[in-house]
């Protein structure tokens, strides 16, 4: 559609400028006395007129043909009508699309056709030079103005195109450091069960006698690598970066932290309420990490935001699936649907295989919903 426009708004001044043109033609067709008669006038405006239809693809073309089109009616006795303001419209579109120098010979041509149709005129009148003068200028400044206004407008639109990209750029860098902080905490509990497998290993090879220790050695070596191998199914999808010197080596927290994060956060003037649905179940430790990141991170937010608001915390535990859903009673002024922190949040449900969705409610709260499927812990 926006293609289509232009070639309207051409066609509609054509047609405005040829009815003006063939108007003015049969109201003075009886006082002209110049060579040219009134139809040959009439074919001049139309012949000069016609060609604005293109004047955006072939400006000087079109300029030089509504030029001599407006010489030839000046040369012949007839007053420009539509075919002077068609030349406006032509110099007004070089100035537009053309550079200052191009514009400059349009507007020294303009001016040399003028006193040569003066000199030609044995009626002319100073102030008719006068307004000519006048509408050559406005056409020009109109032009110039536009042009300018097009190249502000331009360049705006590249400095819009280039924050799109540097915001595009970051939320990728956010998103990638939160899979290497993932794929560091994912590999720190692998690492552990490996760990305990090797130490359960070591005690079965040394207690051969001792059956049932071996065997109690050997379940707790199965369960522990059925956790591990689980977490490395999530680890292969997450992107690593090298890891920081200065990483941080600690255990990594599980629901049964939640209670004292929860009270961290009253503690520090946040209404926080909990509801647990449903029987609670052991989950992997990597769905454990993630679910108290994701709560852990949705606090921070609201309380950083927000400040002293209710929230409502509601863990969800179904046949399938375990959700977590922290609802507050006041829209964060700074919440965006793909904010950093957020993009955490949703790159450490993907991980685990679920989905998280965030925005605002009516009424002036802010909802934030994560869905992890179930996997149990061996």
């Amino acid at each position: 559609m926006t293609v289509k426009r232009p070639l309207v708004v051409d066609s509609l001044i054509v047609i405005a400028l040829i009815a003006v043109h063939l108007l003015v033609v049969r109201e003075v067709s009886d006082q002209v006395t110049g060579w040219l008669p009134s139809w040959g006038a009439a074919v001049v405006g139309v012949v000069g007129i016609a060609p604005l239809l293109v004047r955006r693809r072939a400006t000087w073309p079109v300029f030089l043909i509504v030029l001599a089109a407006a010489m030839t009616l000046a040369l012949g006795g007839h007053p420009g009508g539509g075919v002077g303001l068609a030349l406006q419209v032509a110099l007004y579109t070089i100035a537009v699309n053309s550079p200052l120098l191009s514009t400059a010979v349009a507007a020294a041509l303009t001016l040399a056709a003028a006193v040569t149709s003066y000199a030609a005129n044995a009626d002319f009148h100073p102030v008719v030079a006068v307004l000519d003068v006048v509408l050559l200028g406005g056409a020009i400044g109109l032009g110039l103005v536009t042009r300018r206004s097009r190249q502000r407008a331009a360049q705006l639109r590249e400095v819009v195109s280039q924050l799109e990209q540097a915001r595009e750029q970051l939320k990728a860098e956010a998103a990638l450091l939160e899979r290497t902080r993932i794929a560091r905490e994912l590999h720190d509990i692998v690492a552990h069960s490996l760990g305990v497998i090797a130490v359960q290993a070591g005690v079965a090879r040394a207690m051969p006698d001792d059956r049932q220790q071996a065997c109690e050695a050997l379940q707790v070596i199965e369960a522990t690598s059925k956790d591990a191998l689980s977490e490395m199914r999530h680890l292969l999808g997450a992107l690593r970066a090298p890891e920081p010197l200065d990483a941080e080596l600690r255990p990594q927290p599980t629901l049964d932290q939640l209670d004292d994060l929860f009270q961290t956060m009253r503690d520090v003037g946040l209404s926080l309420t909990v509801h647990t649905e449903g029987e609670p179940y052991p989950l992997t430790a990597g769905r454990e990490l993630a679910v108290y990141r994701i709560v852990q991170e949705a606090l921070t937010n609201v309380l950083k935001h927000a400040g002293h608001a209710e929230v409502q915390v509601r863990l969800r535990y179904l046949d399938d699936h375990m959700s977590v859903e922290v609802l507050n009673d006041h829209v964060l002024p700074h919440a965006d649907r793909n904010g950093h922190g957020l993009v955490g949040m949703r790159e450490r449900a993907v991980v685990c295989g679920g989905t998280l969705d965030a925005g605002p409610l009516p009424g002036g709260r802010f909802r934030m919903v994560a869905t992890l499927p179930r996997e149990l812990a061996a």
